[in-house]
């Protein structure tokens, strides 16, 4: 089963000097038309829409990341089936894979409330949090 993070939780990855995305965490943004208003440092975009073609890809490139949190603007659809498909590729994997591989310690996860709680919580204090962001284009979603 998916579990959800919290922005708080996630916040707190991402503002750790001590931490990398794509070494110690992975943000996927699976949004896609709805991407050019921002995002998280460092987020990975891959659009829902082409999750299950490179969940193989991902895995190969972040098997080695101890957390995958996946999102999209609400995390109520796009995020959580993404989280879902990338999760049942890896259990394939893992039917192959060695005893040791790092996959079996790998912790799936759903950002609660998306980009937008995370827009909510931190543009103001912490505009750092989100790279890119676009108001205008965000004031016409």
């Amino acid at each position: 089963m998916t579990s959800f993070i919290t922005t708080a939780e996630l916040g707190k990855l991402v503002r750790d000097p001590k931490k990398k995305a794509g070494a110690d965490y992975l943000v996927v943004d699976v949004r896609d038309s709805d991407y050019p208003v921002g995002h998280i440092p460092g987020a990975l975009n891959v659009p829902a829409h082409e999750m299950y073609q490179r969940a193989g890809e991902i895995i190969s490139n972040y098997s080695h990341v101890p957390v995958v949190v996946f999102h999209c603007m609400l995390s109520q659809q796009r995020g959580p089936k993404s989280a879902r498909i990338y999760r049942d590729i890896v259990q394939e994997r893992l039917r192959i894979a060695p005893a040791d591989s790092p996959l079996l310690d790998q912790k799936i996860q759903v950002l609660d409330r998306g980009f937008a709680g995370w827009v909510d919580a931190f543009l103001e204090s912490e505009p750092s949090l989100i790279e890119d962001f676009n108001q205008e284009e965000w004031d016409s979603l």
